[in-house]
């Protein structure tokens, strides 16, 4: 078992990890944005199916993978060498991007949305070993740097991928070799990365095999046997998401209809909710100590909150300012970044080693389902209460007001710094 001792984050212990995940982040994303991307620009009269329909296939399968496939990744993420199951999951992304570069130059639109599904297994089988391998590298007080850097390489993948797709249609009929040759190189990329992250065994009490029903069973009653204040670290993320979700999903239409931007102004909004989420957890990773900071959870939410009846104030004038928005959407990333980071570091911590992966790959089930219970109270929202887009935001954002009154409830007596 590999031991944690003191090392800096561009040695071995960390830096082959966090580029193999790096990439493996951006190649999911690029692909994904390529493939919706090209259906819309390129390949929509090349088959008579509906585009849209396409559109919200492509992101529902990428999706739906978390749900099935994270309980039963999580027991073999404790269950076998993590950095041997790295590589393996890494070749067989590199497969499948040799299938998508295939598929692009057939242009065949059901193959490409079979391995956008594949590709979204792919990556739930890399997502519990995602973060429960960092602590096996590094020592406890490093984490906080490690997942500052992890999370800004998140959020720049979504918006590398966004810029991607959006670039590689520009490129007009050769768009489709360029979008192969892209994915089967970062691809390679990562293969080549992960050959150099350290042997991370499995640690004492390896789990039991279990299989696709076992495992979510086995995870559930794993769940129940956590302490209180994990779980709530747990809703915590996945509230994270949500509210994360709902707004990134909804920045083209505020840009287009609230503010009148081009069509560039809804990625110049992701854009800077990406970079500053990132800017965030590097913050509070270097400077929020080597302890996560629990107790900042309430005070982070309550900013969400309030910037957000501040987005909403601006937004429902006549005339929004838009410097005002930038600040508003900048904040909003910063809290986020500042927010989650200490909560996955304080995961790690907690979390037994030998059921580490397995509580990620729980948490991964509750992001899953948090970001499909955004989209699908956002279609309510819209549809059956009729709400403009400003009061959207406010809603979402507001639900800071409660998951902030409710953990001081919750806390009162009890210090979250420890652990």
């Amino acid at each position: 078992m590999p031991n944690p001792a003191p090392a800096h984050l561009l040695s071995r212990r960390f830096l082959p990890y966090f580029l193999t995940q790096a990439l493996g982040a951006y190649n999911d994303n690029a692909f994904r944005f390529s493939v919706m991307f090209l259906l819309t620009y390129q390949m929509g009269s090349a088959d008579a199916g509906d585009v849209d329909v396409l559109m919200n296939l492509a992101a529902g399968l990428f999706i739906l993978p978390g749900l099935i496939f994270s309980p039963m990744a999580g027991h073999w993420a404790d269950r076998l060498d993590q950095a041997r199951l790295a590589r393996a999951l890494k070749w067989t992304e590199l497969l499948l991007m040799a299938v998508a570069a295939v598929a692009f130059w057939l242009q065949s639109v059901w193959l490409l949305m079979t391995l956008v599904f594949l590709m979204g297994a792919q990556s739930a089988w890399f997502g519990p070993l995602k973060y429960a391998i960092v602590p096996r590298h590094l020592p406890a007080d490093r984490l906080m740097q490690a997942n500052g850097w992890v999370t800004a390489s998140t959020f720049s993948a979504i918006l590398l991928g966004t810029l991607t797709g959006g670039l590689l249609t520009a490129t007009g009929e050769a768009a489709t070799l360029w979008a192969s040759g892209l994915v089967l190189t970062v691809a390679l990329a990562g293969v080549l990365a992960a050959r150099a992250i350290p042997p991370a065994p499995p640690p004492d009490g390896i789990p039991d095999h279990a299989g696709p029903i076992q495992s979510w069973l086995a995870t559930w009653h794993l769940l129940q046997d956590q302490p209180p204040h994990l779980r709530q670290a747990m809703w915590l993320i996945s509230w994270f998401w949500f509210v994360g979700a709902g707004y990134l999903t909804q920045f083209p239409r505020f840009s287009r209809e609230v503010l009148d931007l081009p069509a560039d102004g809804a990625t110049g909004l992701l854009a800077l909710f990406a970079i500053s989420t990132g800017v965030g957890g590097l913050l509070v990773g270097y400077l929020g100590g080597s302890r996560p900071r629990l107790a900042l959870a309430p005070f982070t939410a309550l900013g969400v909150a309030l910037v957000a009846i501040d987005w909403y104030l601006v937004a429902s004038t006549a005339n929004p300012t838009l410097w005002r928005i930038g600040i508003d959407v900048w904040l909003t990333g910063m809290l986020a970044g500042m927010l989650v980071v200490p909560l996955y570091s304080y995961l790690q911590r907690t979390a037994l080693p030998s059921q580490r992966a397995r509580v990620i790959a729980a948490l991964n089930v509750q992001n899953a389902l948090a970001m499909v219970a955004s989209s699908v109270l956002g279609i309510l929202l819209f549809a059956v209460l009729d709400i403009d887009l400003p009061t959207f935001f406010l809603l979402f954002g507001g639900s800071g007001l409660l998951v902030a009154g409710s953990l001081w409830w919750c806390w009162r007596g009890w210090q979250p710094n420890h652990g």
